[in-house]
């Protein structure tokens, strides 16, 4: 095996972008490194999703920059770790030969695909008030996509501890807010097909969604793993195929 020199560490493809910001992280969420089966590291911006709302100049170029520093350390694939990171998700993948996915929606135009092109694509996200048309057209999903939005602000437990910046997160109250969020949702539109969890915070409980709703359920965690595939595919055979 030829290992190229010059990089600063080794075996990490993925990478994740990170805001400064101090709330808790559990398993499930992209920014917890126990979530992957492979390693990954973080590259921390200073800033808050808060910035991403109306967006600037000042938080474009921190992202950019910091994806053009990833590919200098031979990274091959950045996600990001905050929804609302679509708004620039063509510019941070414009910066870079890597592929990058900023957020979960943008794999909204894939699962209207998947999904047949009829049907509704449900989306649980932080603040309903907040993912602006902006954020879904920065993602790449068209207004002929069928789209029905749920957001997380309502639920108390998850106000406290991710709007409001709380620190002692419960594990259990998140899931019941998750829960009542997504039944708000499919029974105000019973012709919802899958879910996609915009906020990464939520990606956790993907599978307690699944299960209670029969629905396939999306998030940049799910995200993250194809794009390791993508970069760094299992070994199935030893042959060289030069």
């Amino acid at each position: 095996m030829n290992v190229e020199k010059g990089y600063p560490f080794y075996g990490q493809y993925v990478r994740g972008l990170v805001f400064n910001w101090k709330a808790p992280r559990i398993p499930g969420d992209p920014g917890h490194g126990a979530t992957f089966p492979f390693p990954v590291c973080y590259e921390v911006v200073e800033g808050t999703f808060a910035e991403l709302i109306e967006g600037s100049e000042a938080v474009k170029d921190k992202l950019c920059h910091a994806v053009k520093n990833l590919e200098a350390k031979g990274i091959r694939a950045v996600i990001g770790d905050c929804g609302l990171m679509a708004l620039y998700q063509q510019e941070m993948a414009g910066s870079c030969s890597l592929p990058v996915l900023t957020s979960s929606l943008a794999l909204v135009p894939l699962l209207w695909h998947l999904v047949g092109q009829k049907g509704v694509i449900g989306i649980i996200t932080g603040h309903a008030g907040l993912l602006q048309e902006r954020h879904l057209r920065g993602a790449g999903i068209s207004a002929e996509i069928n789209l029905e939005i749920q957001g997380m602000e309502g639920e108390p437990h998850f106000r406290e501890i991710v709007i409001e910046g709380g620190r002692a997160l419960d594990e259990d109250l998140m899931g019941r807010d998750v829960l009542a969020a997504a039944t708000k949702l499919t029974q105000r539109n019973k012709e919802i097909r899958a879910i996609l969890l915009e906020c990464s915070n939520l990606a956790t409980y993907s599978r307690p969604l699944q299960e209670a709703f029969g629905l396939p359920v999306f998030d940049i965690t799910g995200a993250a793993l194809m794009l390791e595939h993508a970069v760094h595919a299992p070994a199935y055979c030893a042959r060289d195929y030069k």
